[in-house]
């Protein structure tokens, strides 16, 4: 009985990292633009920016135009980037759901292994 509940939970936890993962879909021009101008500009508004052609690119915030924002990156290049390329834009890093993602991973492993030895003692010798 333990088990099925054990397995049940995990099921549960990785669907609902799936769900959250398709969720997240893609931001207009117009949300790009309010968090760039949100995070502000200088070497504090770091970012990580993914283009709707597949690239990344990784660094500060530099300046913000109308239509277009410059990312300093590490090796002192600036990429300027139009709004309307953007995918995604975020902090470095991993963010807050696949923190909790991965700590659900863990304790649903516990709990399953938990579950596991529970069974094997009940069964004797």
């Amino acid at each position: 009985m333990k088990l099925r509940i054990s397995v049940l939970v995990m099921a549960v936890l990785i669907n609902s990292q799936f769900m959250l993962a398709q969720a997240k879909g893609e931001k207009s021009p117009e949300q790009v633009k309010a968090e760039v101008l949100k995070r502000g500009t200088g070497e504090k508004a770091k970012v990580k920016v993914k283009l709707r052609n597949g690239s990344e690119v990784k660094g500060f915030i530099s300046k913000a135009d109308q239509d277009t924002f410059d990312v300093h990156g590490k090796k002192n290049e600036t990429v300027t980037l139009a709004y309307a390329d953007v995918l995604s834009l975020r902090k470095p890093g991993m963010s807050t759901g696949a923190k909790i993602g991965i700590a659900a991973g863990i304790g649903a492993a516990v709990i399953i292994a938990a579950a596991a030895a529970s069974a094997m003692a009940s069964l004797g010798p």
